[in-house]
């Protein structure tokens, strides 16, 4: 009964130790800007600019723009910030410039999806940012339309129309643009 006891504690105790390790070494950081910014012992020079805003759901989605700079070693980096308020609830998500041509893509894909997209009854696609940003659709073959959405990391799913789908990509791309008129010509 004793070297049952201990065996199960020693178990315990390895497997504590293995999710106290693990804990330790994730990076909390999920964007390459956040990681950037995060440097010490280290001059780091932000940026911010405003953007276009679209009504979505019962809320506002307003985006702005960030540019992060060493001036020590020359590195700079850009990203959009997407803020979704509804009242008193208000989410974030950052978006690595890096990211803005895949997640346009994806956007112009998930705005044109029929439910023929596959042969299996229903289907949903999804895109996700690093920042845990999504937007997706739900289609099924019962219906005769496809459900878009945006979704913040660990949030509720907030539908949008095609219209409002058609001036998140629009804002989307004139922030990107904004940030293109920074870079060096």
């Amino acid at each position: 009964m004793k070297l049952i006891k201990a065996s199960v504690l020693a178990l315990l105790g390895a497997a504590w130790l293995g999710t106290s390790l693990h804990a330790q070494s994730t990076n909390i950081f999920h964007t390459d800007i956040e990681s950037f910014e995060a440097q010490t012992n280290v001059l780091i020079v932000k940026g911010f600019g405003s953007g276009d805003t679209v009504s979505v759901g019962g809320g506002v989605l307003t985006m702005r723009l960030k540019e992060s700079y060493s001036p020590g070693s020359g590195t700079k980096l850009q990203a959009l910030v997407l803020d979704f308020t509804e009242g008193q609830f208000r989410e974030r998500a950052v978006i690595d410039y890096a990211e803005i041509p895949s997640l346009l893509a994806a956007l112009d894909y998930i705005r044109s999806a029929s439910y023929d997209v596959t042969g299996l009854p229903a289907f949903e696609a999804v895109y996700q940012t690093k920042d845990g940003f999504r937007v997706l659709c739900v289609g099924t073959h019962r219906q005769s339309s496809v459900q878009a959405y945006v979704q913040f990391d660990g949030c509720q799913r907030i539908p949008l129309n095609s219209d409002q789908m058609a001036q998140l990509r629009g804002a989307i791309t004139q922030g990107k643009n904004s940030l293109d008129d920074l870079k060096p010509k």
